[in-house]
């Protein structure tokens, strides 16, 4: 409980001097994603910084849910973890959209690179 009163407090005096709240959580989900795609050596579109992004997420609100339970509403928590998974999220989409759509291409290129076999003289 403890912990979770201190996590309270920094974020708290985080909010006073960087911005609202909402803002907070988009910015904390990208950073969180770059740096895990950092760490982890991955591509673009990682599903595993994705992971550690949702991971991340889950213990905010579960310190934000010891430390203030009788102020804590789904409806708050629900919003602050669409808006820390919403650009990493759409990151990952687009760069998997991309990589079928070129592996697509490349595959018809292959596909018609390849000659034809000639038919038999009869």
């Amino acid at each position: 409980m403890e912990l979770a009163r201190a996590y309270k407090q920094l974020i708290d005096q985080i909010i006073a001097i960087a911005g609202p709240a909402p803002l907070l959580h988009v910015h904390a989900g990208l950073a969180i994603y770059l740096f895990a795609r950092l760490l982890l050596r991955e591509r673009r579109g990682s599903l595993a910084a994705l992971h550690v992004v949702f991971a991340a997420e889950m213990l905010n609100e579960a310190l934000d849910w010891l430390a203030a339970s009788p102020s804590w509403t789904l409806r708050d928590t629900l919003g602050d973890i669409t808006l820390t998974m919403l650009w990493p999220v759409a990151i990952a989409a687009v760069a998997h959209y991309r990589r079928r759509r070129w592996r697509r291409t490349t595959a018809r290129r292959v596909r018609s690179a390849v000659p034809a076999a000639p038919y038999p003289s009869s």
